[in-house]
């Protein structure tokens, strides 16, 4: 009996197998069509939110990410501040794509982590910055970031302080976020925030401090964790 389990297990694993590699394009998930979905995640955690319940509400926070993540982007073509273009289609290597906005607090606080970063990767990751803002206020933040990051300006800003689409990409869960796509273009992860100085009071009741030089230091390990994990999983 158990032979024949596992044959069957080989032959269930055998046709998935087969079914990926016959997968077109056109079928697979593209992040594009999640829009919807992601919307219903969020109301029904504001449910929970409503009631100071934040145990189940960032459940469904780790919802959105999981129903992201496996997506693939469509072809992009980005408008850089310095009006250079751009195409995610013609690009050879994986990439790391931020969206974010110069009054984020936690975005204004993570650059010099990702600036070295990406004077680390550059050679190995495309690194884009989708900002909320828009060209003439990118223009005057450029200067602070590595000359080899592609920062991209919001052509028309939406009503949303949480949203931006640009060149057809939408995103609407707030800022930073970050987005690992493979060279196949499969959106392998997505995480949210980034730490600043702070005190607070954890569950225990203890009270909680992190220097700045602790948050840039957490700021850089979790970036360059995300980087190595894209490079591991994109060989």
């Amino acid at each position: 009996m158990d032979k024949i389990i596992l044959v069957l297990i080989s032959l269930t694993i055998l046709q998935s197998c087969k079914k990926d590699e016959n997968q077109t394009y056109d079928e697979r998930k593209l992040f594009a069509d999640t829009e919807a979905q992601i919307k219903k995640y969020r109301e029904d955690a504001q449910k929970y939110w409503d009631l100071n319940d934040a145990e189940n509400a960032m459940k469904y926070d780790d919802s959105i990410k999981l129903f992201i993540r496996d997506s693939y982007i469509d072809n992009y073509k980005f408008i850089t501040v310095d009006s250079s273009i751009y195409n995610t289609s013609k690009r050879k290597k994986p990439l790391f794509l931020q969206v974010t906005a110069s009054w984020c607090a936690p975005c204004k606080f993570e650059v010099p982590s990702l600036n070295k970063i990406v004077e680390k990767y550059s050679d190995k990751v495309d690194f884009v910055l989708l900002f909320w803002d828009s060209q003439k206020e990118l223009e005057k933040l450029a200067q602070d970031y590595n000359r080899n990051i592609f920062l991209i300006p919001s052509q028309k800003k939406q009503p949303e302080p949480t949203t931006i689409e640009i060149a057809g990409f939408k995103h609407i869960t707030g800022f930073p976020t970050n987005y690992l796509i493979s060279i196949d273009d499969r959106i392998m992860k997505i995480s949210e925030g980034a730490v600043i100085p702070a005190t607070y009071t954890d569950r225990s009741g203890k009270e909680i401090t992190i220097t700045e030089d602790e948050a840039k230091k957490m700021n850089y390990e979790r970036l360059e964790r995300e980087i190595k994990e894209l490079l591991n999983t994109s060989v």
